[in-house]
Protein backbone atom coordinates (compact mmCIF):
# COMPACT_ATOMS: atom_id res chain seq x y z
CA UNK A 1 0.00 0.00 0.00
CA UNK A 2 2.80 2.45 1.02
CA UNK A 3 4.53 1.45 -2.28
CA UNK A 4 1.10 2.69 -4.61
CA UNK A 5 0.70 5.47 -2.51
CA UNK A 6 4.12 6.87 -3.11
CA UNK A 7 3.74 5.77 -6.74
CA UNK A 8 1.09 8.33 -6.97
CA UNK A 9 2.42 10.61 -5.66
CA UNK A 10 5.27 10.76 -8.43
CA UNK A 11 2.72 10.72 -11.18
CA UNK A 12 0.89 13.50 -9.12
CA UNK A 13 4.35 15.72 -9.11
CA UNK A 14 5.44 14.98 -12.38
CA UNK A 15 2.54 16.17 -13.79
CA UNK A 16 1.75 19.11 -12.22
CA UNK A 17 5.28 19.98 -12.86
CA UNK A 18 5.34 19.52 -16.24
CA UNK A 19 1.74 21.15 -16.88
CA UNK A 20 3.13 24.15 -15.18
CA UNK A 21 6.26 23.88 -17.44
CA UNK A 22 4.83 23.74 -20.24
CA UNK A 23 2.31 26.84 -19.79
CA UNK A 24 5.81 28.72 -18.82
CA UNK A 25 7.23 27.47 -22.24
CA UNK A 26 4.82 28.43 -24.55
CA UNK A 27 4.63 31.95 -22.92
CA UNK A 28 8.33 32.29 -22.65
CA UNK A 29 8.50 30.63 -26.37
CA UNK A 30 6.25 33.53 -27.92
CA UNK A 31 7.84 36.42 -26.31
CA UNK A 32 11.28 35.02 -27.88
CA UNK A 33 10.56 34.28 -31.45
CA UNK A 34 9.33 37.96 -32.02
CA UNK A 35 12.18 39.20 -30.02
CA UNK A 36 14.50 36.74 -32.23
CA UNK A 37 12.48 37.40 -35.73
CA UNK A 38 13.16 40.70 -35.45
CA UNK A 39 16.74 40.87 -34.66
CA UNK A 40 17.37 38.26 -37.48
CA UNK A 41 15.32 40.73 -40.14
CA UNK A 42 17.49 43.47 -39.12
CA UNK A 43 20.94 41.37 -39.41
CA UNK A 44 19.86 40.11 -42.90
CA UNK A 45 19.01 43.72 -43.94
CA UNK A 46 22.68 44.71 -42.92
CA UNK A 47 24.22 42.16 -44.18
CA UNK A 48 22.84 42.26 -47.77
CA UNK A 49 23.55 45.39 -48.26
CA UNK A 50 27.21 44.87 -46.76
CA UNK A 51 26.83 42.26 -49.89
CA UNK A 52 26.25 44.68 -52.63
CA UNK A 53 29.06 47.35 -50.90
CA UNK A 54 31.62 43.84 -51.36
CA UNK A 55 30.52 43.09 -55.05
CA UNK A 56 30.87 47.10 -56.06
CA UNK A 57 34.39 46.65 -54.84
CA UNK A 58 34.58 43.47 -56.94
CA UNK A 59 33.58 45.07 -59.92
CA UNK A 60 35.75 47.92 -59.34
CA UNK A 61 38.71 45.33 -59.52
CA UNK A 62 37.31 43.47 -62.54
CA UNK A 63 37.70 46.66 -64.19
CA UNK A 64 41.16 47.96 -63.18
CA UNK A 65 42.10 44.56 -64.62
CA UNK A 66 40.08 44.15 -67.88
CA UNK A 67 41.53 47.86 -68.15
CA UNK A 68 45.33 47.52 -68.32
CA UNK A 69 44.77 44.35 -70.24
CA UNK A 70 43.18 45.51 -73.05
CA UNK A 71 45.75 48.67 -72.88
CA UNK A 72 47.73 49.69 -75.72
CA UNK A 73 50.75 50.41 -73.49
CA UNK A 74 50.81 47.21 -72.33
CA UNK A 75 50.15 45.35 -74.66
CA UNK A 76 53.20 46.56 -77.05
CA UNK A 77 55.02 47.47 -73.76
CA UNK A 78 57.67 44.63 -74.59
CA UNK A 79 57.86 45.36 -78.44
CA UNK A 80 58.51 49.01 -77.69
CA UNK A 81 61.13 48.70 -74.83
CA UNK A 82 63.74 46.33 -77.70
CA UNK A 83 63.34 49.32 -79.91
CA UNK A 84 63.98 52.12 -78.05
CA UNK A 85 67.17 52.98 -76.04
CA UNK A 86 67.80 52.59 -71.91
CA UNK A 87 66.85 55.36 -70.96
CA UNK A 88 63.94 55.84 -73.08
CA UNK A 89 62.78 52.26 -72.35
CA UNK A 90 63.15 53.01 -68.44
CA UNK A 91 60.59 56.24 -68.88
CA UNK A 92 58.40 53.51 -70.77
CA UNK A 93 58.55 51.71 -67.65
CA UNK A 94 57.95 54.76 -65.67
CA UNK A 95 54.51 56.04 -67.24
CA UNK A 96 52.99 52.71 -66.93
CA UNK A 97 54.01 52.56 -63.09
CA UNK A 98 52.79 56.10 -62.57
CA UNK A 99 49.19 55.38 -64.42
CA UNK A 100 49.28 52.19 -61.80
CA UNK A 101 50.37 54.53 -59.02
CA UNK A 102 47.76 57.04 -59.82
CA UNK A 103 44.88 54.87 -60.54
CA UNK A 104 45.02 53.76 -57.15
CA UNK A 105 45.02 57.20 -55.52
CA UNK A 106 40.90 57.26 -56.86
CA UNK A 107 40.05 54.02 -55.22
CA UNK A 108 39.94 53.16 -51.70
CA UNK A 109 39.10 49.44 -52.32
CA UNK A 110 41.72 48.60 -54.25
CA UNK A 111 45.60 47.75 -52.37
CA UNK A 112 47.90 47.32 -55.62
CA UNK A 113 48.05 46.49 -59.12
CA UNK A 114 51.00 44.70 -60.88
CA UNK A 115 51.28 43.32 -64.35
CA UNK A 116 54.20 40.68 -65.39
CA UNK A 117 55.38 39.88 -68.31
CA UNK A 118 56.12 36.12 -68.67
CA UNK A 119 58.46 35.62 -71.38
CA UNK A 120 60.47 38.57 -70.58
CA UNK A 121 60.09 37.45 -66.82
CA UNK A 122 59.63 41.51 -65.77
CA UNK A 123 57.20 42.57 -63.35
CA UNK A 124 55.61 46.15 -62.70
CA UNK A 125 53.81 46.90 -59.37
CA UNK A 126 53.13 49.78 -57.81
CA UNK A 127 53.84 47.25 -54.41
CA UNK A 128 57.47 47.19 -53.15
CA UNK A 129 59.77 44.21 -54.42
CA UNK A 130 58.55 40.84 -56.37
CA UNK A 131 56.78 38.72 -53.93
CA UNK A 132 54.03 38.53 -55.71
CA UNK A 133 55.84 37.37 -59.10
CA UNK A 134 55.11 33.46 -58.02
CA UNK A 135 51.90 33.83 -57.84
CA UNK A 136 51.58 35.14 -61.09
CA UNK A 137 53.75 32.35 -62.78
CA UNK A 138 51.02 30.24 -61.88
CA UNK A 139 47.56 32.00 -63.11
CA UNK A 140 46.38 30.07 -66.42
CA UNK A 141 43.01 31.94 -66.41
CA UNK A 142 40.74 34.75 -65.57
CA UNK A 143 39.32 34.78 -62.06
CA UNK A 144 39.63 35.88 -58.23
CA UNK A 145 42.20 33.82 -56.40
CA UNK A 146 43.25 34.37 -52.72
CA UNK A 147 47.12 34.80 -52.37
CA UNK A 148 49.53 35.74 -49.27
CA UNK A 149 46.31 36.80 -47.45
CA UNK A 150 45.28 39.01 -50.14
CA UNK A 151 42.54 38.93 -52.83
CA UNK A 152 44.05 38.90 -55.81
CA UNK A 153 41.63 39.42 -59.23
CA UNK A 154 43.76 38.55 -62.63
CA UNK A 155 43.48 38.95 -66.12
CA UNK A 156 45.51 37.59 -68.98
CA UNK A 157 46.18 38.22 -72.48
CA UNK A 158 45.39 37.41 -74.98
CA UNK A 159 41.68 38.58 -73.06
CA UNK A 160 39.22 37.98 -76.09
CA UNK A 161 40.42 33.75 -76.90
CA UNK A 162 41.29 31.95 -74.05
CA UNK A 163 44.91 30.51 -74.33
CA UNK A 164 45.18 26.54 -74.80
CA UNK A 165 48.32 26.29 -72.53
CA UNK A 166 49.99 28.20 -69.77
CA UNK A 167 52.62 29.19 -72.21
CA UNK A 168 50.55 31.08 -74.73
CA UNK A 169 50.02 33.53 -72.21
CA UNK A 170 52.12 36.92 -72.99
CA UNK A 171 51.32 38.83 -69.44
CA UNK A 172 49.22 38.56 -66.32
CA UNK A 173 47.51 42.12 -64.98
CA UNK A 174 46.34 41.31 -61.18
CA UNK A 175 44.37 43.72 -58.62
CA UNK A 176 44.94 43.01 -55.24
CA UNK A 177 41.95 44.54 -52.26
CA UNK A 178 42.98 46.25 -49.08
CA UNK A 179 42.80 43.83 -46.32
CA UNK A 180 41.93 46.58 -44.00
CA UNK A 181 39.17 48.24 -46.49
CA UNK A 182 37.08 44.40 -46.29
CA UNK A 183 37.66 44.43 -43.00
CA UNK A 184 35.87 47.54 -42.18
CA UNK A 185 32.87 46.53 -44.28
CA UNK A 186 32.35 44.05 -41.72
CA UNK A 187 30.97 47.14 -39.53
CA UNK A 188 28.19 47.70 -41.85
CA UNK A 189 27.25 43.77 -41.19
CA UNK A 190 26.97 43.83 -37.31
CA UNK A 191 23.98 45.80 -35.50
CA UNK A 192 25.16 45.62 -31.93
CA UNK A 193 28.65 44.31 -29.59
CA UNK A 194 26.66 41.19 -29.23
CA UNK A 195 27.23 40.80 -33.29
CA UNK A 196 30.20 39.56 -35.02
CA UNK A 197 31.13 39.32 -38.79
CA UNK A 198 33.87 37.70 -40.98
CA UNK A 199 34.97 36.23 -44.48
CA UNK A 200 35.10 32.69 -45.13
CA UNK A 201 37.23 32.32 -48.00
CA UNK A 202 37.64 29.24 -49.90
CA UNK A 203 35.99 27.40 -47.44
CA UNK A 204 38.88 27.14 -44.74
CA UNK A 205 40.28 30.86 -44.81
CA UNK A 206 38.74 33.15 -41.91
CA UNK A 207 39.47 36.74 -42.63
CA UNK A 208 38.32 39.36 -39.76
CA UNK A 209 39.15 41.75 -36.87
CA UNK A 210 40.13 40.17 -33.83
CA UNK A 211 39.39 36.78 -32.33
CA UNK A 212 36.18 35.13 -33.39
CA UNK A 213 34.33 32.31 -31.89
CA UNK A 214 36.14 28.71 -33.26
CA UNK A 215 33.10 26.73 -32.30
CA UNK A 216 31.06 28.91 -34.49
CA UNK A 217 33.52 29.14 -37.32
CA UNK A 218 34.34 25.01 -37.28
CA UNK A 219 30.11 24.83 -37.54
CA UNK A 220 30.02 27.54 -40.31
CA UNK A 221 32.51 25.94 -42.43
CA UNK A 222 30.52 22.71 -42.32
CA UNK A 223 27.51 23.94 -43.27
CA UNK A 224 27.84 26.85 -45.39
CA UNK A 225 26.49 26.38 -48.55
CA UNK A 226 26.89 28.53 -52.05
CA UNK A 227 23.17 29.72 -52.61
CA UNK A 228 24.22 33.18 -53.87
CA UNK A 229 20.32 34.25 -54.20
CA UNK A 230 19.70 33.58 -50.38
CA UNK A 231 21.19 34.52 -47.17
CA UNK A 232 21.53 31.32 -45.59
CA UNK A 233 20.60 31.29 -42.01
CA UNK A 234 21.60 28.79 -39.32
CA UNK A 235 21.02 28.46 -35.05
CA UNK A 236 23.52 26.85 -32.89
CA UNK A 237 24.22 26.69 -29.35
CA UNK A 238 27.77 26.39 -27.94
CA UNK A 239 29.29 26.95 -24.34
CA UNK A 240 28.69 30.69 -24.72
CA UNK A 241 25.42 30.87 -25.56
CA UNK A 242 22.52 30.39 -28.39
CA UNK A 243 23.95 32.47 -31.73
CA UNK A 244 22.40 32.75 -34.85
CA UNK A 245 24.45 32.58 -37.88
CA UNK A 246 23.49 34.59 -41.23
CA UNK A 247 25.93 33.54 -44.09
CA UNK A 248 25.82 35.28 -47.70
CA UNK A 249 28.26 33.48 -50.60
CA UNK A 250 29.89 36.19 -52.65
CA UNK A 251 30.03 33.69 -55.85
CA UNK A 252 32.93 35.74 -57.94
CA UNK A 253 35.50 35.49 -55.01
CA UNK A 254 34.43 32.11 -53.90
CA UNK A 255 34.02 33.52 -50.27
CA UNK A 256 30.91 33.47 -47.79
CA UNK A 257 30.34 36.81 -45.72
CA UNK A 258 28.90 35.44 -42.47
CA UNK A 259 27.38 37.14 -39.33
CA UNK A 260 27.04 36.29 -36.04
CA UNK A 261 25.10 37.09 -33.23
CA UNK A 262 24.43 35.75 -29.63
CA UNK A 263 20.93 36.25 -29.05
CA UNK A 264 21.10 35.87 -25.00
CA UNK A 265 21.99 39.31 -24.57
CA UNK A 266 18.81 40.99 -26.44
CA UNK A 267 16.58 38.28 -24.83
CA UNK A 268 17.96 38.48 -21.53
CA UNK A 269 15.28 40.72 -19.87
CA UNK A 270 13.10 38.15 -20.70
CA UNK A 271 14.51 35.76 -19.36
CA UNK A 272 15.14 37.45 -16.22
CA UNK A 273 10.96 37.15 -15.95
CA UNK A 274 10.72 33.51 -16.56
CA UNK A 275 13.55 33.16 -13.81
CA UNK A 276 11.25 35.02 -11.22
CA UNK A 277 8.64 32.37 -12.22
CA UNK A 278 11.43 29.45 -12.44
CA UNK A 279 11.95 30.45 -8.23
CA UNK A 280 8.34 29.11 -7.55
CA UNK A 281 9.11 26.03 -9.64
CA UNK A 282 12.23 25.16 -7.49
CA UNK A 283 10.17 24.63 -4.11
CA UNK A 284 8.64 22.15 -6.09
CA UNK A 285 11.65 20.42 -7.25
CA UNK A 286 12.73 20.23 -3.93
CA UNK A 287 10.58 17.90 -3.09
CA UNK A 288 11.26 15.84 -6.29
CA UNK A 289 14.89 15.94 -5.05
CA UNK A 290 14.28 14.53 -1.44
CA UNK A 291 13.16 11.86 -2.68
CA UNK A 292 15.79 10.96 -5.30
CA UNK A 293 19.03 11.62 -2.66
CA UNK A 294 17.89 8.11 -1.13
CA UNK A 295 18.58 6.79 -4.92
CA UNK A 296 22.03 9.12 -5.34
CA UNK A 297 23.34 7.74 -1.82
CA UNK A 298 22.49 3.87 -2.46
CA UNK A 299 23.36 3.43 -5.95
CA UNK A 300 24.34 6.30 -8.17
CA UNK A 301 27.37 7.36 -6.11
CA UNK A 302 28.91 4.03 -5.84
CA UNK A 303 28.58 3.59 -9.78
CA UNK A 304 29.88 6.93 -9.92
CA UNK A 305 33.01 6.27 -7.71
CA UNK A 306 33.21 2.93 -9.76
CA UNK A 307 33.37 4.69 -13.14
CA UNK A 308 36.32 7.30 -11.99
CA UNK A 309 38.49 4.53 -10.27
CA UNK A 310 38.07 2.59 -14.00
CA UNK A 311 38.84 5.93 -16.06
CA UNK A 312 42.14 6.20 -13.88
CA UNK A 313 42.90 2.61 -14.98
CA UNK A 314 42.59 3.36 -18.31
CA UNK A 315 44.67 6.24 -18.60
CA UNK A 316 47.68 4.15 -16.62
CA UNK A 317 47.24 4.09 -13.11
CA UNK A 318 47.14 0.96 -11.55
CA UNK A 319 47.96 2.01 -8.01
CA UNK A 320 44.36 3.36 -7.37
CA UNK A 321 42.19 1.25 -5.31
CA UNK A 322 38.40 1.86 -3.97
CA UNK A 323 38.19 1.72 -0.24
CA UNK A 324 36.42 -1.45 1.34
CA UNK A 325 33.49 -0.94 3.44
CA UNK A 326 31.52 -4.35 4.19
CA UNK A 327 28.44 -2.60 5.12
CA UNK A 328 28.48 -1.27 1.38
CA UNK A 329 26.01 -3.17 -1.28
CA UNK A 330 28.93 -2.72 -3.11
CA UNK A 331 31.66 -4.02 -1.48
CA UNK A 332 31.89 -7.74 -3.25
CA UNK A 333 32.19 -5.49 -6.42
CA UNK A 334 34.74 -3.30 -5.10
CA UNK A 335 37.13 -5.68 -3.71
CA UNK A 336 37.26 -7.68 -7.37
CA UNK A 337 38.02 -4.42 -9.05
CA UNK A 338 40.91 -3.76 -6.27
CA UNK A 339 42.01 -7.38 -6.85
CA UNK A 340 42.13 -6.80 -10.51
CA UNK A 341 43.59 -4.33 -10.81
CA UNK A 342 46.75 -5.66 -9.09
CA UNK A 343 46.83 -8.24 -11.16
CA UNK A 344 47.01 -6.14 -14.01
CA UNK A 345 49.75 -4.04 -12.13
CA UNK A 346 51.92 -7.01 -11.83
CA UNK A 347 51.77 -8.14 -15.67
CA UNK A 348 52.49 -4.39 -16.79
CA UNK A 349 55.46 -5.04 -14.61
CA UNK A 350 56.41 -8.30 -15.58
CA UNK A 351 55.69 -7.09 -19.43
CA UNK A 352 58.32 -4.12 -19.39
CA UNK A 353 61.31 -6.13 -17.77
CA UNK A 354 60.69 -8.44 -20.58
CA UNK A 355 60.37 -5.91 -23.23
CA UNK A 356 63.66 -4.36 -22.39
CA UNK A 357 65.29 -7.73 -21.90
CA UNK A 358 63.96 -8.51 -25.42
CA UNK A 359 65.85 -5.00 -26.72
CA UNK A 360 68.73 -5.50 -25.34
CA UNK A 361 69.01 -8.74 -26.77
CA UNK A 362 67.94 -7.47 -30.07
CA UNK A 363 70.48 -4.75 -30.07
CA UNK A 364 73.94 -7.49 -29.32
CA UNK A 365 72.42 -9.54 -32.40
CA UNK A 366 72.83 -6.77 -34.52
CA UNK A 367 75.89 -5.58 -33.52
CA UNK A 368 77.00 -9.35 -33.81
CA UNK A 369 75.49 -9.23 -37.63
CA UNK A 370 78.15 -6.50 -38.50
CA UNK A 371 80.08 -8.74 -41.66
CA UNK A 372 83.77 -9.89 -40.58
CA UNK A 373 84.20 -9.69 -44.32
CA UNK A 374 84.36 -5.75 -43.78
CA UNK A 375 86.99 -6.22 -41.27
CA UNK A 376 88.92 -8.64 -42.78
CA UNK A 377 89.02 -6.41 -46.31
CA UNK A 378 89.85 -3.42 -44.75
CA UNK A 379 92.89 -4.82 -42.90
CA UNK A 380 93.88 -6.06 -46.60
CA UNK A 381 93.63 -2.45 -48.03
CA UNK A 382 96.19 -1.47 -44.91
CA UNK A 383 98.55 -3.66 -45.92
CA UNK A 384 98.19 -3.09 -49.81
CA UNK A 385 98.53 0.50 -49.28
CA UNK A 386 101.43 0.60 -45.84
CA UNK A 387 103.99 0.97 -48.48
CA UNK A 388 101.84 2.97 -51.61
CA UNK A 389 99.79 5.48 -49.70
CA UNK A 390 100.84 6.21 -45.93
CA UNK A 391 98.16 8.63 -46.13
CA UNK A 392 95.07 6.35 -47.26
CA UNK A 393 96.59 3.83 -44.14
CA UNK A 394 95.87 6.52 -42.00
CA UNK A 395 92.78 7.62 -43.17
CA UNK A 396 91.70 4.13 -43.18
CA UNK A 397 92.99 3.58 -39.87
CA UNK A 398 91.26 6.41 -38.34
CA UNK A 399 88.14 6.00 -40.09
CA UNK A 400 87.76 1.75 -38.95
CA UNK A 401 88.85 2.65 -35.26
CA UNK A 402 85.97 5.32 -35.06
CA UNK A 403 83.43 2.52 -36.68
CA UNK A 404 84.28 -0.10 -34.52
CA UNK A 405 84.52 1.66 -31.26
CA UNK A 406 80.71 2.65 -31.57
CA UNK A 407 79.45 -0.77 -32.47
CA UNK A 408 81.44 -2.40 -29.26
CA UNK A 409 80.68 0.70 -26.80
CA UNK A 410 76.97 1.33 -27.92
CA UNK A 411 75.13 -0.03 -24.79
CA UNK A 412 71.90 2.16 -24.42
CA UNK A 413 68.67 1.24 -26.32
CA UNK A 414 68.79 4.99 -28.28
CA UNK A 415 71.38 7.58 -29.71
CA UNK A 416 71.34 10.55 -31.54
CA UNK A 417 70.56 11.19 -35.23
CA UNK A 418 73.98 13.06 -35.48
CA UNK A 419 75.81 10.01 -34.27
CA UNK A 420 73.76 7.32 -36.21
CA UNK A 421 75.32 9.25 -39.44
CA UNK A 422 79.05 9.76 -37.91
CA UNK A 423 78.76 5.62 -38.05
CA UNK A 424 77.27 5.96 -41.67
CA UNK A 425 80.23 8.85 -42.34
CA UNK A 426 83.13 6.42 -40.73
CA UNK A 427 81.71 3.13 -43.18
CA UNK A 428 81.54 5.10 -46.78
CA UNK A 429 84.41 6.64 -45.80
CA UNK A 430 86.31 3.71 -45.46
CA UNK A 431 84.05 2.25 -48.75
CA UNK A 432 85.19 5.21 -50.70
CA UNK A 433 88.74 4.18 -50.13
CA UNK A 434 88.55 0.98 -51.02
CA UNK A 435 86.57 1.79 -54.31
CA UNK A 436 84.85 4.54 -56.58
CA UNK A 437 82.05 5.98 -54.28
CA UNK A 438 80.48 9.06 -53.79
CA UNK A 439 78.38 10.13 -50.86
CA UNK A 440 76.49 12.80 -49.48
CA UNK A 441 74.70 12.92 -45.83
CA UNK A 442 72.17 16.20 -45.63
CA UNK A 443 71.48 16.82 -42.02
CA UNK A 444 69.69 20.01 -41.14
CA UNK A 445 71.50 21.13 -37.95
CA UNK A 446 68.58 21.30 -35.32
CA UNK A 447 67.87 17.85 -35.07
CA UNK A 448 71.15 16.54 -34.61
CA UNK A 449 70.51 15.79 -31.14
CA UNK A 450 67.09 14.11 -31.56
CA UNK A 451 67.04 10.50 -30.09
CA UNK A 452 66.69 7.52 -32.12
CA UNK A 453 67.07 3.42 -31.74
CA UNK A 454 70.78 2.58 -32.89
CA UNK A 455 71.95 0.87 -35.66
CA UNK A 456 69.10 1.48 -37.91
CA UNK A 457 70.89 3.83 -40.93
CA UNK A 458 74.00 1.70 -41.07
CA UNK A 459 72.68 -1.30 -42.29
CA UNK A 460 70.37 0.28 -44.40
CA UNK A 461 73.51 1.82 -45.54
CA UNK A 462 75.23 -1.42 -45.74
CA UNK A 463 72.38 -3.24 -47.77
CA UNK A 464 73.04 -0.38 -50.70
CA UNK A 465 76.71 -1.20 -51.21
CA UNK A 466 76.44 -4.66 -51.21
CA UNK A 467 73.19 -5.41 -53.28
CA UNK A 468 72.87 -2.27 -54.79
CA UNK A 469 75.84 -0.46 -56.00
CA UNK A 470 78.42 -3.42 -56.17
CA UNK A 471 75.91 -5.50 -58.47
CA UNK A 472 75.57 -2.98 -61.44
CA UNK A 473 78.56 -2.00 -63.23
CA UNK A 474 79.49 1.95 -63.06
CA UNK A 475 77.36 2.64 -60.17
CA UNK A 476 78.91 4.81 -57.10
CA UNK A 477 76.51 7.46 -55.63
CA UNK A 478 74.87 7.03 -52.39
CA UNK A 479 72.72 9.59 -50.54
CA UNK A 480 71.47 10.08 -46.83
CA UNK A 481 69.04 12.85 -46.69
CA UNK A 482 67.26 13.83 -43.19
CA UNK A 483 64.13 15.94 -44.07
CA UNK A 484 61.47 17.88 -41.30
CA UNK A 485 57.95 17.15 -42.11
CA UNK A 486 54.61 18.39 -40.10
CA UNK A 487 55.36 16.10 -36.86
CA UNK A 488 58.73 14.59 -37.25
CA UNK A 489 61.84 13.29 -39.70
CA UNK A 490 61.59 12.03 -43.06
CA UNK A 491 65.25 9.58 -43.64
CA UNK A 492 66.16 8.47 -47.42
CA UNK A 493 68.77 6.26 -48.03
CA UNK A 494 69.23 6.15 -52.36
CA UNK A 495 71.28 4.77 -54.27
CA UNK A 496 71.85 4.33 -58.17
CA UNK A 497 72.78 0.82 -58.06
CA UNK A 498 70.88 -1.86 -59.24
CA UNK A 499 67.40 -0.88 -58.48
CA UNK A 500 64.42 -3.64 -58.27
CA UNK A 501 61.29 -3.94 -59.96
CA UNK A 502 57.83 -3.24 -59.25
CA UNK A 503 57.11 -6.79 -58.57
CA UNK A 504 60.09 -6.91 -56.81
CA UNK A 505 59.49 -4.12 -54.66
CA UNK A 506 56.12 -5.53 -53.56
CA UNK A 507 58.02 -9.15 -52.57
CA UNK A 508 60.82 -7.51 -50.66
CA UNK A 509 57.86 -5.25 -48.68
CA UNK A 510 55.74 -8.38 -48.39
CA UNK A 511 58.61 -10.61 -47.03
CA UNK A 512 59.58 -7.80 -44.52
CA UNK A 513 56.24 -7.09 -43.53
CA UNK A 514 55.44 -10.94 -42.37
CA UNK A 515 55.66 -11.83 -38.24
CA UNK A 516 58.59 -14.09 -38.76
CA UNK A 517 61.81 -13.33 -40.02
CA UNK A 518 62.66 -14.62 -43.28
CA UNK A 519 64.84 -17.94 -43.80
CA UNK A 520 68.19 -17.44 -44.47
CA UNK A 521 69.98 -14.68 -43.85
CA UNK A 522 69.20 -12.61 -47.02
CA UNK A 523 66.38 -10.31 -45.94
CA UNK A 524 66.52 -10.61 -42.23
CA UNK A 525 68.20 -7.46 -41.50
CA UNK A 526 66.03 -5.17 -43.55
CA UNK A 527 63.02 -7.77 -41.49
CA UNK A 528 64.96 -6.63 -38.23
CA UNK A 529 64.96 -2.75 -38.74
CA UNK A 530 61.26 -2.88 -40.15
CA UNK A 531 59.82 -4.27 -37.00
CA UNK A 532 61.88 -2.47 -34.95
CA UNK A 533 60.70 0.90 -36.16
CA UNK A 534 56.99 0.06 -35.98
CA UNK A 535 57.40 -1.15 -32.30
CA UNK A 536 58.85 2.23 -31.06
CA UNK A 537 57.64 4.35 -33.19
CA UNK A 538 54.34 2.75 -34.97
CA UNK A 539 52.96 1.44 -38.06
CA UNK A 540 53.98 4.37 -39.89
CA UNK A 541 57.35 4.20 -39.47
CA UNK A 542 57.99 1.59 -41.63
CA UNK A 543 59.98 0.77 -44.20
CA UNK A 544 58.77 2.29 -47.66
CA UNK A 545 60.98 1.37 -51.08
CA UNK A 546 61.13 3.26 -54.06
CA UNK A 547 62.95 3.68 -57.91
CA UNK A 548 64.88 6.48 -58.14
CA UNK A 549 65.55 8.68 -60.67
CA UNK A 550 69.55 6.74 -61.21
CA UNK A 551 67.44 3.86 -61.67
CA UNK A 552 68.40 2.63 -58.22
CA UNK A 553 66.92 2.31 -55.04
CA UNK A 554 65.32 4.65 -52.16
CA UNK A 555 64.82 3.57 -48.70
CA UNK A 556 62.54 6.04 -46.38
CA UNK A 557 61.43 5.59 -43.15
CA UNK A 558 59.46 7.93 -40.88
CA UNK A 559 60.27 8.65 -37.47
CA UNK A 560 57.66 10.66 -35.57
CA UNK A 561 58.74 13.22 -33.19
CA UNK A 562 58.59 17.08 -32.39
CA UNK A 563 61.44 19.28 -33.94
CA UNK A 564 62.84 22.48 -33.33
CA UNK A 565 62.19 24.76 -36.33
CA UNK A 566 65.42 27.31 -36.40
CA UNK A 567 68.94 25.76 -37.75
CA UNK A 568 70.83 25.40 -40.92
CA UNK A 569 71.40 22.14 -42.89
CA UNK A 570 74.62 20.99 -42.77
CA UNK A 571 76.06 18.10 -44.84
CA UNK A 572 79.02 14.72 -45.09
CA UNK A 573 80.16 15.15 -48.17
CA UNK A 574 83.22 13.02 -50.12
CA UNK A 575 83.31 13.58 -54.37
CA UNK A 576 85.01 10.92 -54.84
Amino acid sequence: MRKVNMKQFIYFFLFFLLLTLGLFYIQGNMGTRSIKESLIQSSKNQLDYTGRMLNGVIEEANMYAVQYTADNDVKNYQRQVKELDMYSAQMKKLSIFNRLRDQLLSSQAVDDIGIYWRKEEEFIATSKGDFYVPSFLTVNKRGWEYVDNSLFFFSIYPYIRQPKNASEIEYVVGVSLKNAYLLNLLDNAVNANESKAFYLVNGTTVLSYGEMNEEIVEKVKADANSDSEKIAEFNYKTKDGDYFVLSKYIVSIDTYLITYTRTNAFLNPLHRMQQVFSISIIIILLIGISILITYYRNFYQNVYLLDKKFYQVEQGDYTTRIKENPNNDFYRLFKSFNHMVAQIHALFATLKIETDLRRKAELKQLQAQINPHFLYNSLFFIMSMAKVSPESVIKMSKHLAEYYRYLTKKESQDTTIASELELANHYLSIMSLVKNLDYEIILPHEVGNHRMMPLIIQPIVENAIQHGIEERQGAYRVIIDIKEVESGLLLAIANDGKGLTDNEIQELTSRIEQETPPQGERGIGLWNINHRLKNIYGKQSKLQFSKNEWGGLTVMFFIDFTLDKEGDTHAFTNSG
